[in-house]
């Protein structure tokens, strides 16, 4: 291949490139400037939700480390990129709150129903990668499975904590803040029968106890992480806790937890999961504190304290 024919691949590589970087900020853009402007975020609107699962699915495409520092560092996108969560999190609580009445109210198991819905394969994907994790950690440490988990931040549909158990074998208490969403997901358990299983508390996960449990899941849409990890340590430091963040391209719908900081505050990243590409678009690291010995568990290598 002669050098012109290399040069002319190599600038239709970069004008493909630029191409796509434009697309996802025209797109975040879009997104944004409907969301900001619709007054119904739920499901109901038929143009939010369109407009959102198309940015969903460009979020599952694959991105180059490049492609995504362009994207990330638009100055467009990191004015507005708090501003368009806030939005994505409320159409997100409205969508599982529409979906949870539906569920807690109609005459079909609720179970069965919902193992039937397409959100239910994107948490079986999720929490089963996070249950392997965990059960190998557990497995090195001598610890058994059935002990009971916290989940902060479980909201109106409580999908993660339901498949801990169902998957897990154990007692999941449940921790929401917001009054709705706790009444309907206590109804919503009911109907499963689950209601001693998963036990759902009116709680802001900031001011909780921990003191009993040593395995603690976060939410994603918990926006005020690092105050619950502060109250993690103070009650229960050698816990083992599951944080739900996002990677890359990613963390334009959810908030990503800052490393460095975690590091400075004395907790160390066990391991972490990866997003499947297809219907995993969380990613989840596994904390525990800086006093603790660890093994990673991939390569087997210690992680430094």
């Amino acid at each position: 291949m002669d050098a012109q024919a290399t040069e002319t691949i190599m600038n239709t590589d970069s004008n493909l490139r630029e191409n796509k970087i434009e697309d996802f900020v025209r797109l975040f853009k879009e997104t944004n400037e409907r969301l900001q402007h619709e007054q119904d975020l739920s499901p109901d609107n038929a143009k939010v939700s369109e407009i959102i699962g198309r940015l969903m699915s460009r979020l599952r495409s694959r991105y180059l480390p490049d492609e995504i520092l362009a994207v990330l560092g638009d100055e467009y996108i990191r004015s507005n990129q708090r501003k368009l969560q806030d939005k994505l999190s409320e159409a997100e609580f409205l969508a599982e709150l529409n979906d949870a009445r539906q569920l807690a109210h109609g005459d079909v198991s609720p179970l069965d129903k919902l193992a039937a819905m397409p959100i239910w394969r994107v948490y079986n994907a999720l929490v089963g990668e996070e249950l392997s994790f965990l059960r190998v950690l557990l497995d090195k440490h001598g610890k058994t499975e059935q002990a009971p988990i916290v989940f902060v931040g479980s909201g109106p549909l409580p999908l993660s904590p339901v498949m801990l158990h169902l998957f897990g074998k154990t007692e999941v208490v449940a921790l929401e803040k917001d009054r709705g969403a706790f009444e309907v997901s206590r109804t919503l358990l009911k109907r499963m029968g689950l209601e001693s299983k998963v036990i759902v508390k009116l709680m802001e996960g900031a001011d909780f106890d921990y003191s009993a449990y040593d395995r603690i899941f976060v939410a994603s849409l918990v926006r005020n992480k690092r105050e619950v990890l502060e109250q993690i340590c103070r009650t229960s430091p050698q816990a083992l806790v599951a944080a739900r963040t996002a990677e890359g391209i990613r963390q334009i719908m959810y908030e990503a937890i800052d490393e460095s900081l975690l590091h400075r505050e004395g907790w160390r990243i066990i391991d972490r999961t990866v997003p499947d590409g297809k219907q995993v678009i969380n990613s989840t690291l596994f904390l525990g504190r800086g006093d603790q010995i660890f093994v990673e568990i991939d390569r087997g290598q210690l992680l430094e304290p």
